[in-house]
């Protein structure tokens, strides 16, 4: 006996055999730091209840040619798990992984629309009647282009306008990369339509922060955009009712200047694809996350393996002597290990203490001394210890810095990734961070053992009283290990800091003891 086709209302993770009979709303591709691609789906039943599904990297090359957005299927055997997206495009409690079990077959069936759209209007958005981890459809008519930038790199280029719908409102939107190249495409080559009417499906919305206003923007791959598409009824509805109201596209308020030159501020190219966070919203991330923070550096962590580490003359990673060679995880030979700084550094905002993770290229700007040149200094003295901080490495601390970094919940750390000094983008930054009372977050320890890292708890305990609301800063770290053979820089955009490997700490402690040998045995000879 079949099984019976079940609704996407009912879906949890009670099992595993689900079948459903939908229809693919969106589909988009994903690639990851590793460079492996995966897809996302959003289907969608005869009730109109909407989930979405993740093909993983493994499958994509059978599904991607076998779902087709429009297309009606019964499908069938998933794995379901929590829907724990940062932004999420339905709010099904759970999303659908496809797995090598699942099977899609398509069928017509007439009983499922061919479009459900997901829409909030203008109004309810400046209102506040939506949510910021939520993505919505959006419909509006573009009344005016205040800003646009195309440049041969897609994932730079932006353009800004307004836009309004039958509530009279508006609403600022910025569209970037592709989508802000189609824009531009369809602006040069379609003037004849008059007005613009578009549609975009899977939005963001970002709440005003500091001088930046309420807005519009895309999710990057996962936003769809269509303009003047009348196959749509929504779309065809609203460029009739606002034909009067519209600008065309050749009146002055719909001008396009484009440049093929960067127009970004340095807080625009250092916030670029992150979230502008309080060290107090990072210790509540659950997901990897580039985050854009401000720190004051008061104290070196005593790591596994001292100040530096001995790194590969090709490229940043770790050495390890094998069989008489110096080589790295990426199988690079070295003649002489090159020392390079990694330093386990406490940052304090005021209220609450993280560790950050500050790699060589950081350090030298910091410093203003190479690990090579340091080290080369201290070997001139005979009682050198590789292990022990130079006194030198000092003048990074009681610095405060505007600090980019990556989150990853299985580590102990923050990984830096680029770092601002300047004090008027510091207060920019600083004017960006969320509104929250952050004291009542977390409980704050008052032994004197408080300056010490603390595990956090995964669930963090309110505390009210007056006691710990005047309390020292909280340090927030996982008693993990730190692992180092991800790229923190290879997942952000263009305008990120050059790509860094960053070494393996399970094998420095014995590595950083190589170059040192090497040298010292130099030294000798030639006394």
């Amino acid at each position: 006996m079949a099984r019976p086709i079940e609704y996407i209302s009912s879906i949890d993770d009670s099992k595993d055999l689900w079948k459903v009979a939908v229809r693919c709303k969106h589909m988009w591709s994903v690639t990851s730091s590793q460079n492996r691609e995966h897809l996302e789906l959003i289907l969608f039943d005869s009730k109109l209840d909407l989930i979405q599904a993740i093909v993983p990297s493994y499958l994509v090359s059978k599904f991607k040619t076998q779902v087709e957005v429009g297309c009606s299927y019964i499908m069938q055997n998933f794995k379901v798990s929590s829907n724990d997206f940062s932004f999420k495009s339905t709010d099904h409690k759970f999303k659908l992984i496809f797995c090598g079990s699942t099977s899609v077959k398509k069928v017509q069936l007439s009983e499922i629309p061919l479009n459900h759209l997901k829409l909030i209007g203008i109004n309810a958005i400046i209102e506040g009647k939506y949510r910021t981890n939520l993505l919505y459809d959006i419909i509006g008519g573009v009344t005016e282009i205040s800003q646009a930038q195309i440049i041969p790199d897609n994932n730079k280029s932006k353009v800004v306008f307004s836009l309004t719908d039958l509530s009279k409102h508006h609403v600022q939107c910025t569209l970037w990369g592709k989508l802000a190249v189609q824009l531009n495409e369809y602006y040069t080559t379609h003037k004849a339509d008059g007005s613009i009417v578009l549609l975009l499906m899977n939005a963001r919305i970002k709440e005003p922060q500091g001088n930046y206003p309420l807005n519009v923007s895309n999710a990057w791959n996962g936003t769809k955009l269509l303009i003047n598409d009348l196959s749509i009824e929504e779309v065809k509805n609203l460029k009739e009712k606002l034909k009067d109201d519209l600008p065309t596209l050749s009146s002055s308020s719909m001008k396009m200047e484009t440049t093929n030159t960067s127009v970004f501020s340095d807080l625009d190219k250092f916030v670029w694809k992150a979230e502008v966070l309080s060290l107090s919203d990072i210790a509540y991330l659950q997901i990897e996350t580039t985050c854009v923070t401000v720190a004051t550096l008061e104290k070196f962590e005593c790591g596994q393996s001292g100040w530096y580490y001995d790194g590969c003359s090709e490229c940043t990673k770790s050495v390890t002597l094998k069989d008489g060679k110096f080589m790295c995880y990426s199988k690079h030979i070295s003649s002489e290990p090159v020392p390079r700084f990694k330093l386990e550094v406490l940052a304090s905002d005021g209220k609450l203490k993280y560790k950050f993770v500050f790699w060589d290229v950081d350090c030298v700007k910091l410093i203003g001394k190479s690990a090579l040149q340091m080290k080369l200094d201290l070997m001139e003295t005979r009682d050198f210890d590789p292990l022990e901080f130079p006194y030198e490495l000092d003048v990074m601390l009681k610095k405060e810095l505007a600090i980019r970094a990556v989150f990853q919940p299985n580590k102990a750390s923050l990984s830096v990734i680029g770092f601002k000094a300047d004090e008027v983008l510091r207060t920019k930054i600083k004017e960006m961070f969320k509104c929250e009372e952050h004291t009542s977050k977390i409980v704050v320890s008052t032994d004197d053992t408080r300056d010490d890292m603390h595990t956090a708890s995964c669930t963090p305990t309110i505390s009210t009283s007056e006691k710990q609301s005047h309390a020292d800063p909280q340090t927030v770290s996982d008693h993990i290990s730190i692992t180092a053979d991800y790229d923190p820089s290879v997942a952000n955009s263009a305008l990120t800091p050059s790509k860094r490997s960053i070494p393996e700490t399970v094998e420095e402690l014995d590595s950083a003891q190589l170059s040192s040998t090497k040298i010292i045995r130099d030294i000798k000879l030639e006394k």
